[in-house]
């Protein structure tokens, strides 16, 4: 097929360096994808001033990796000595990270009762897509406990 022998070789050559070239290429837009990089969230937890509870997590930031499953703990204490109903409310800023996000376990929007002086941990699991297609660095999520 070839009569120049150099011909063929350099055609080997050149398809190998093309090839390896190529692997690079691929590699290195896979780094640079968004949906590759961590998100740094701050978590903030408040209650409404007709509720006796204390609301707080056990970390004020956490880091998520889209594609891995977070779970985030948080724990709730009823000041008073009655029983008493609350719930709380989910948001997340930017807005635009909520599309991306799937709440496999969540306390919140559910009308939780404590009896009095006890606490309770409750657990947010969520999972945020790796096609997360927004250049997203740093979220909020926040969570404000009412009285039910």
């Amino acid at each position: 097929m070839f009569k120049n022998k150099n011909l063929k070789r350099n055609l080997v050559i050149s398809f190998f360096f093309l090839t390896i070239i190529f692997i690079l290429l691929i590699s290195l837009l896979k780094k640079n994808n968004p949906a590759n990089y961590p998100i740094k969230v701050k978590l903030i937890t408040s209650v409404h001033k007709d509720l006796p509870f204390k609301f707080e997590t056990n970390k004020k930031n956490i880091t998520i990796v889209p594609g891995e499953i977070k779970t985030i703990n948080y724990t709730v204490k009823n000041l008073s000595q009655e029983n008493i109903t609350g719930m709380a409310t989910f948001q997340v800023y930017p807005n635009e990270l909520k599309e991306y996000m799937t709440k496999m376990n969540c306390f919140c929007y559910e009308a939780q009762t404590l009896k009095g002086g006890k606490k309770e941990k409750y657990a947010l699991v969520l999972l945020v897509d790796p096609k997360v297609t927004k250049n997203i660095k740093e979220a909020i999520i926040q969570f404000i406990f009412f009285k039910k």
